[in-house]
């Protein structure tokens, strides 16, 4: 470059690490998948996928070891429970942008976006129709969610890590990602934060979650009484939430002092002692679980081998 003296100082290009592990340092920018023709398709729809396969199989694999029918819980969860949270969670999401609403209604209802605090109040409602339809103990079902929702939550926070969203504050840490994908959400809504080290607080969710989830698995011989599981998550799991708030950046508003996170998570921790008071009372019930086959396939692979081959008549 012409006029550069001996002295300068040249800053060259960060180097990318290739193969495997540059994917994995680099896996928050791939926000797309992959395209057909004029079609997006987004890695948080696989991964989201992904989080709702696993919690809706573990939601039915505990109501198997409290010997409900796994057939029925299964239609139960696919065609009530799941649309209930995505229903729920998208209209909730709407709401808090209600100014929004009434300048851009179209663009606002168009535009994606779910609440997490929504999908849980939406899968309790839901929970609470097949209570009463069924006859099944509401505190059964509630610690069905329970259990399982720490782990479908911990694989749709990495979702979140590669969409971009629910990102976290600017940090010199090590452990601080840059976004520079111009389809990340981060980038999309604060594009001064293009290549600004920020904290991976979807990968701190993940995490916490894991190790909640690990937990709830230790404590299933331990189950005293129906809704334990419930009441632990309703109460353990704002906690989490509200820690990571002071890592996070994307707040969706305040009312007064107070964050709409902040609100949920009080109204989930009151829940959450509610449950614990009726099942700890005289009131409540305690299903007997089975733990000995705690893997819901193996029961599945020994079910098909017991099966006798048919004769097939063509």
């Amino acid at each position: 470059m012409a006029g550069t003296t001996s002295n300068s100082t040249v800053h060259a290009e960060p180097v990318r690490a290739g193969g495997l592990l540059g994917f994995l340092r680099d896996f928050h920018n791939k926000t797309i998948l992959f395209r057909v023709g004029d079609w997006i398709f987004v890695t948080y729809g696989l991964l989201a996928g992904i989080a709702f396969f696993f919690g809706f199989t573990t939601t039915v694999w505990y109501m198997a070891m409290l010997g409900q029918d796994p057939a029925m819980m299964a239609a139960v969860c696919l065609f009530f429970v799941i649309p209930s949270i995505l229903m729920v969670s998208r209209v909730t999401s709407i709401l808090l942008e209600w100014r929004e609403l009434f300048r851009r209604p179209l663009q606002t209802l168009l535009k994606p976006g779910y609440m997490l605090h929504g999908g849980i109040f939406g899968g309790m409602m839901a929970m609470v129709g097949y209570s009463i339809a069924s006859g099944t103990p509401l505190p059964a079902l509630f610690d069905a969610m329970g259990f399982a929702m720490p782990l479908g939550e911990a694989l749709c926070r990495l979702g979140c890590f590669v969409y971009g969203c629910c990102w976290g504050k600017p940090t010199d840490s090590r452990f601080g990602v840059a976004y520079t994908n111009p389809h990340s959400k981060v980038i999309r809504f604060q594009p001064h934060l293009i290549g600004v080290k920020i904290h991976p607080t979807q990968i701190y969710a993940l995490t916490a979650h894991l190790i909640q989830f690990t937990i709830f698995y230790a404590l299933l011989p331990y189950k005293a009484f129906d809704g334990m599981f419930a009441a632990l998550y309703l109460i353990t799991h704002p906690m989490i939430r509200i820690v990571l708030e002071r890592f996070r950046q994307d707040d969706r508003g305040k009312v007064g002092s107070w964050t709409h996170t902040n609100i949920y998570s009080l109204m989930m921790i009151v829940m959450g002692l509610m449950v614990l008071a009726f099942g700890m009372s005289s009131a409540g019930t305690n299903l007997p679980i089975n733990v000995g086959g705690t893997v819901l396939g193996y029961r599945v692979l020994k079910a098909l081998l017991a099966t006798k081959p048919k004769e097939v008549v063509l």
